[in-house]
């Protein structure tokens, strides 16, 4: 199935989240190699990945949303026209299942993401800092 359209126009904003995300690991990455036993006077540089992790579920959590709508518009203009046989219909709710699955599996799979690299950034930090 193609991504684009499991995932919906949700898809997008996640990709942005998911490029912000790398970014900051990068950079926090970069600032913590370095460092040369004093902390950073900015603070932990790894506090912003687990931020973009929490965005992440929270953009999927509302393109699940969106497409719960989306699947009860799609249904009801469907059903309204016709009168539609059993695996007509059981094809429009897994589509719509799809469709609301996606962005939030997707969230959830960078904010795992966000949270590995959060820990083994703290483990970097933690020797540099020695």
């Amino acid at each position: 199935m193609n991504l684009v359209a499991a995932a919906g126009p949700w898809l997008y904003p996640l990709l942005a989240v998911a490029a912000c995300l790398v970014l900051s690991i990068v950079r926090a990455a970069v600032i913590i190699a370095g460092l040369d036993g004093a902390p950073h006077p900015a603070g932990p540089p790894h506090v912003p990945v687990l931020a973009w992790g929490v965005l992440a579920v929270v953009v999927g959590l509302l393109g699940t949303v969106v497409g719960f709508g989306r699947l009860a518009l799609g249904i009801r203009e469907e059903t309204a026209a016709i009168r539609v046989e059993l695996t007509t219909m059981l094809d429009m709710v897994w589509a719509g299942a799809t469709v609301v699955l996606t962005p939030v599996a997707l969230g959830l799979c960078l904010f795992t993401l966000s949270i590995l690299a959060w820990l083994l950034l703290q483990f970097m930090l933690g020797r540099r800092l020695r």
